[in-house]
């Protein structure tokens, strides 16, 4: 009997001792990843935390949120998308969330490309952290998240949201720009391209909104004035036609410039037909022929 209470007693304290050790193991892994983690060795504190979120499983136990959550933002840093978001929603779970939590899975669902998810956790932070230092950044990828799912007014109310720099950012002008179009608006497009183009010289939408909005214009007008003409072939009107004409051709030569800069950049055969179709209207049958065959070619 008192053998058997002696063993008893061995046992119970060799449970309690390795208890403790496991315990003071977790510890010193938790005071390694954190220096990892403030010394922004990322890689090596995922390791760690990784250890201990698997130590604590195995004994049927969870870790504490935080450590969730720097395992999920060491995740982030490493390029590991999955194991970013399933340590974060753990975070969340625990209801024990912060900014940076709604921040960095909103990064990584956007990375995996689950709009919806990126578009919740990115709605949860401007509700709920409306004055953190990041709310400028997650206002921006909220407007381009409603504009990849095709929120067309969300879009357009967020707009408001966006600080001054943001708003003569190109892609964001761009989204914008494809709001308005989108919704009718279209007063706003042309501005807007003209402010695109102003932030990027090069831009292929800005480019193409001007070049087929000077086009439109100018072949409408001409339209007009020729049906115009053939209706009432006097003086007058011959002479209404040479007036118009003037204003026709300078709409024509800005749209060419356009299209000419955009056909460099990409050789599309339907902006080689409009330009096949300006030098038409320009009487320059070996360019309008030039054009036309590179229309034809693709």
């Amino acid at each position: 009997m008192i053998v058997k209470r002696f063993l008893i007693a061995i046992l119970i304290f060799a449970l309690v001792f390795s208890s403790c050790t496991v315990s003071n193991q977790l510890k010193q892994l938790n005071i390694e990843a954190q220096q990892q983690y403030e010394q922004k060795s990322y890689e090596n504190a995922f390791s760690l935390y990784n250890q201990i979120i698997t130590s604590k499983q195995e004994r049927g136990k969870k870790a504490h949120a935080n450590i969730y959550q720097n395992a999920g933002i060491s995740a982030w840093y490493i390029g590991d998308e999955q194991n970013a978001i399933r340590y974060l929603e753990e975070v969340k779970g625990q209801s024990a969330a912060s900014a940076a939590t709604y921040y960095y899975i909103a990064k990584a669902y956007l990375k995996v490309d689950n709009l919806s998810r990126e578009i919740i956790n990115l709605e949860e932070f401007t509700e709920k952290y409306p004055n953190n230092k990041l709310i400028t950044e997650v206002n921006g990828q909220l407007f381009m998240a409603y504009v990849r799912s095709e929120n067309w007014q969300k879009a357009f109310d967020h707009w408001s949201t966006l600080e001054d720099e943001q708003q003569n950012q190109p892609k964001l002008i761009e989204g914008y720009i494809a709001v308005n179009q989108q919704l009718g608006n279209s007063s706003e497009v042309l501005p807007l391209a003209n402010k695109l183009l102003k932030a990027d010289s090069d831009n292929l939408a800005a480019l193409e909104i001007l070049a087929l909005y000077y086009y439109t214009l100018a072949e409408g007008r001409y339209q007009t004035e020729m049906k115009a003409y053939e209706k009432n072939r006097t003086n007058r009107q011959y002479k209404q036609l040479l007036d118009a004409l003037q204003v026709i051709n300078s709409n024509f030569k800005v749209s060419r410039d356009y299209f000419e800069r955009l056909y460099k950049q990409n050789p599309d055969p339907r902006f080689a037909n409009y330009l096949g179709n300006i030098y038409t209207r320009f009487d320059n049958k070996q360019k309008a022929k030039y054009y036309y065959g590179k229309a034809k070619q693709n």
